[in-house]
C-alpha cells in the first residue's frame, strides 16, 4: 500500500498505459491485520484510470522468471485469466 502510494502522490501512475504486476510469494500480514490483498490494493488505486493490469506475471524472485525487456513497445491485452503479449 505504501510503495503504490507514493507512485500515485509522484504522479507516475498517471502516466502509464497498462501495468503489470508480478507474483508475491511470502507475503506476511501485520500483528494487526491490514485486510487487503495486493491484488485489492493495487485496484483500488489505479481504479481511477483507464489502462489494463496484469497481475500474477511471472517476473520476480520465483522459480518461473519470465524476462521483461524495459523500453520496448509492446500490446498488453489483459484478459480473465489469459495474458497475450504480441507485436
Amino acid at each position: 500500500d505504501r510503495m503504490m502510494r507514493t507512485l500515485e502522490r509522484a504522479g507516475k501512475l498517471a502516466q502509464l498505459k497498462g501495468l503489470i504486476v508480478g507474483s508475491f510469494t511470502d507475503v506476511q500480514d501485520n500483528d494487526i491485520p491490514f485486510g487487503f490483498s495486493v491484488e485489492k490494493i493495487v485496484s483500488q488505486i489505479v481504479s481511477r484510470y483507464n489502462y489494463p493490469v496484469c497481475f500474477n506475471f511471472p517476473a520476480g524472485h520465483i522459480n518461473d522468471n519470465r524476462t521483461l525487456i524495459l523500453g520496448r513497445e509492446i500490446i498488453l491485452a489483459v484478459h480473465q485469466k489469459t495474458l497475450i503479449n504480441y507485436k
